[in-house]
């Protein structure tokens, strides 16, 4: 049956349901949480790889695997390490006696989504960590040299020599990050698909359950509309910010 062209009564519905506002404050709260810890995370661990040691080649193999495995057997993997009743991390925090009981770690709003940020971020930052890394490897010694003739220390070293220079890299992983973790969805569908509640429904779930469980297939358009304006924005904000100004 044709019901008509509706204008925008889709987005006005969903804004009046509220359950927009939540999506958005989840998908804020795991966007900032798994982008923060990828970039800081993967930027320590590309600078301790950068030096040369004794099997650099084969760790830095290492580090690539949780990166390696699906995203759908992460999701599974991860749960069955969660499990309140027989996962492996609950059972080592009672044998270190940090727990007692069955510990369940989605059933907390808050312990709920931070868990999903956790995952996210042991399955992606690896790969933070080799664009990092090349970025790093780009860098001549040359300037570290004429920097250690200055006086600088490890630490101006890093602020004033690496920061400046790796910015364009840094700048290539805050996008990359930025559209996959705003997109994110089969980790949360595997995990908790979307609660306790609404607490883990980011946009990308809700426009799915709009879409295929309600089968209110304009106002899931609407919400995957309204995810790509704000994946959009926020990546050209990235741009505006991070890029090199140019002299006069």
């Amino acid at each position: 049956m044709n019901r008509g062209f509706v204008g925008f009564q889709n987005y006005v519905t969903i804004f009046e349901s509220g359950h927009l506002q939540a999506a958005l404050g989840a998908t804020l709260y795991f966007a900032l949480g798994t982008i923060v810890f990828q970039m800081v995370i993967g930027m320590i661990v590309a600078l301790s790889l950068n030096v040369d040691f004794a099997g650099k080649n084969f760790v830095r193999s290492l580090i690539l695997i949780p990166w390696a495995i699906p995203t759908s057997l992460v999701g599974i993997m991860w749960s069955r390490f969660l499990s309140s009743t027989d996962g492996y991390f609950n059972a080592t925090l009672r044998l270190l006696g940090l727990v007692q009981g069955e510990m369940n770690w989605f059933l907390d709003r808050f312990l709920a989504i931070t868990m999903v940020v956790l995952v996210d971020s042991w399955k992606f930052t690896p790969i933070t960590v080799m664009i990092f890394l090349a970025g790093l490897q780009a860098i001549p010694r040359s300037m570290y040299e004429a920097a250690l003739v200055d006086g600088a220390n490890r630490w101006k070293q890093f602020l004033y020599v690496t920061l400046p220079v790796m910015k364009p890299v840094v700048l290539v992983a805050l996008i990359m990050r930025t559209i996959f973790v705003f997109h994110a969805f089969d980790l949360i569908f595997i995990l908790t698909k979307g609660g306790p509640g609404d607490s883990t429904r980011v946009l990308s779930y809700y426009a799915y359950q709009e879409s295929f469980i309600f089968l209110r297939h304009g106002r899931g358009a609407a919400v995957a509309f309204i995810l790509f304006l704000f994946t959009a924005l926020i990546t050209v904000g990235y741009v505006r910010m991070l890029r090199e100004k140019k002299p006069a």
